[in-house]
């Protein structure tokens, strides 16, 4: 037990050393989720130009597991590591637009839910948004460490491939916290799923 709890630990001491990025894209997320709920309600629509949701591989009759299965991994592979981590390496903005991107979807998905999922749904934002924050933390992180090592580690006299290397490894650690969110999230919303069919 203390080998997983001192794993955990050392995962959370890395995130925390991202405390600033973590919560400027809080707020940046969340409240572009509210920006899209805004927008319905004002008639307007955000187009999914990416896909970003489930079904695409889980046939009509699916069973819950294998719905659970595909949500985990869409979020995690596709929406987390491509889009928000990954995109960081050709440049650090990029994560910041996909996210920001993702909750104006998301926004505007909350606003035209009926009250019986709304509960359902707004815990799943929580935890699928701090997973995807995370993720776009390492993708910005990923994009500085190459491009300005000195604003991603202070005080450390490192090369540009010596940050991106640590940045690599960090990501492995930041990523124990967003597969447990995106688990947690897909849970939720393969219940919102077999609920609503």
């Amino acid at each position: 037990m203390g080998g997983l709890s001192d794993f955990l630990g050392n995962c959370l001491s890395v995130v925390s050393k991202r405390i600033l990025f973590l919560m400027v894209f809080s707020w940046l997320f969340f409240g572009s989720v509210l920006v899209g709920a805004s927008l319905v309600q004002f008639r307007y629509g955000v187009p999914s130009v990416l896909p970003m949701g489930y079904g695409l591989f889980v046939p009509e009759k699916a069973d819950w597991y294998i719905v659970l299965l595909e949500i985990f991994f869409w979020n995690l592979v596709v929406n987390g590591f491509v889009l928000l981590s990954l995109s960081g390496l050709l440049f650090f903005g990029l994560p910041i637009l996909f996210l920001l991107w993702r909750a104006l979807i998301l926004g505007t998905l909350l606003a035209g839910l009926s009250s019986p999922l709304f509960f359902v749904t707004t815990v799943t934002l929580v935890f699928q948004g701090e997973a995807y924050v995370l993720a776009c933390v390492e993708g910005a992180s990923l994009g500085l460490s190459w491009l300005k090592p000195t604003w991603v580690y202070k005080g450390e006299d490192l090369s540009r491939f010596e940050s991106l290397k640590k940045t690599l490894s960090d990501g492995v650690r930041i990523y124990v916290f967003v597969a447990l969110f995106l688990f947690f999230a897909a849970v939720l919303e393969t219940l919102a799923v077999v609920l609503m069919f």
